[in-house]
C-alpha cells in the first residue's frame, strides 16, 4: 500500500474490487444451492443428538457439503481468471511491476485484449499468442488441481460415510 493512490483511480486494488463483487454472488448463489440439497434428514438427526442450531452448522452441513462450497469457490475464481474487460478498465494497463497495489498493473488478459489490434509484425502478434498460451495452460493448471480438490474432498467426504 505504499505511495498515493493515482488520480485516475486505476490502479491493481480497484481490480481486486472489482473482481471481488464480480464473483462473490457466483460463489454465494452456488453455496446456497449446495447447503439446501443437503437431505433434511441430517439437520433432523443432528437436532434430534441434541445439536445445537451452530453445532449441526459446523459439524454436519459444512462438513456434508463441503465440496460443493469447493466448487463455488474454484467456480468463482474460474469466472475471475476469466475476466478481461473489466479488469482492462480499471487495472490501468502499465506494463511495469510495483509493488504497491495502488499502481496501475496489467494482465496477461489485458495486454492481449489491449494490442491485438495493434499488432503489426509477425513477431508481435506471436509473442501476443504466445501470452494467450500462457494463460490457458495457467488456466489449465487451476482446472486441473480444482479437480483434484474437489475429488479429495468428494472422496474424503463419502469415506466417512457422509
Amino acid at each position: 500500500f505504499a505511495g498515493p493512490p493515482p488520480a485516475s483511480g486505476a490502479s491493481r486494488l480497484g481490480a481486486i474490487f472489482i473482481l471481488t463483487i464480480m464473483i462473490i454472488p457466483t460463489i454465494t448463489a452456488v453455496t446456497r444451492d449446495v447447503l439446501l440439497a443437503i437431505p433434511n434428514n441430517q439437520r433432523e438427526a443432528s437436532m434430534a443428538l441434541g445439536s445445537t442450531r451452530w453445532e449441526t452448522i459446523w459439524k454436519v452441513l459444512l462438513p456434508y457439503g463441503l465440496s460443493g462450497i469447493l466448487g463455488a469457490v474454484l467456480l468463482g475464481l474460474g469466472r475471475a481468471l476469466g475476466e478481461t474487460m473489466a479488469v482492462t478498465m480499471v487495472i490501468g494497463n502499465r506494463p511495469e511491476i510495483a509493488i504497491s497495489f495502488f499502481a496501475p498493473a496489467s494482465t496477461m488478459a489485458s495486454v492481449i485484449a489491449n494490442e491485438f489490434s495493434e499488432a503489426s509484425s509477425e513477431l508481435y502478434v506471436q509473442v501476443l499468442v504466445e501470452i494467450g498460451l500462457v494463460l490457458l495452460v495457467v488456466t489449465m493448471l487451476v482446472n486441473i488441481l480444482a479437480r483434484l480438490l474437489v475429488w479429495r474432498v468428494g472422496s474424503a467426504s463419502a469415506a466417512a460415510g457422509h
